[in-house]
């Protein structure tokens, strides 16, 4: 089982801001992505590997696969940095029986509709309410880009989506 695990929703997944900061914070020693179109692109997993800093392992999986691992070792015994590139997939894997305790909301491209919510984080009406029906369920979500920044709750959501259920 792992000894500590941080999860965060980051569009840009592995990158600069996540190895120079969250993972030093987190003091994480692996990395696991859970993303099922990157998972299948040979291509976007060799980058994110590349991107992964040598003294440390990463996984790029599926949903599925995701779910296999962790019912078998609970993604290992090192401190885990999980990371979602958007709301959709943690909510499938909520479905098929795994969620986390505590989840980061850091960048999501303000693009395709979305709506601006904080700093460099944006959502549409359809990944606001999957964020709102996960807080329902239990599990604490809060907006932070940087590990400096202060933690901002889920009103500001709320606040952009006033007509979510």
């Amino acid at each position: 089982m792992a000894k500590k695990i941080a999860v965060r929703v980051d569009d840009r997944l592995i990158h600069g801001q996540v190895m120079t900061q969250w993972v030093k914070v987190c003091k994480s020693q692996k990395i696991v992505v859970i993303d099922d179109v990157v998972a299948k692109d040979k291509m976007q997993k060799n980058i994110l590997k590349f991107a992964t800093p040598p003294d440390m392992k990463s996984s790029i999986l599926s949903v599925d696969k995701a779910i296999e691992i962790w019912n078998k070792n609970q993604f290992g015994d090192k401190n885990v940095f999980v990371l979602f590139r958007d709301v959709t997939q943690i909510a499938k894997l909520k479905e098929k029986g795994l969620s986390f305790d505590e989840i980061t909301i850091g960048n999501m491209s303000i693009k395709d509709g979305r709506k601006q919510l904080y700093k460099s984080t944006g959502f549409t009406q359809e990944e606001a309410q999957v964020l709102l029906d996960l807080e329902k369920s239990g599990i604490k979500l809060y907006f932070q880009t940087q590990p400096t920044d202060k933690k901002e709750s889920m009103e500001i959501l709320k606040k952009a989506f006033p007509n979510l259920s």
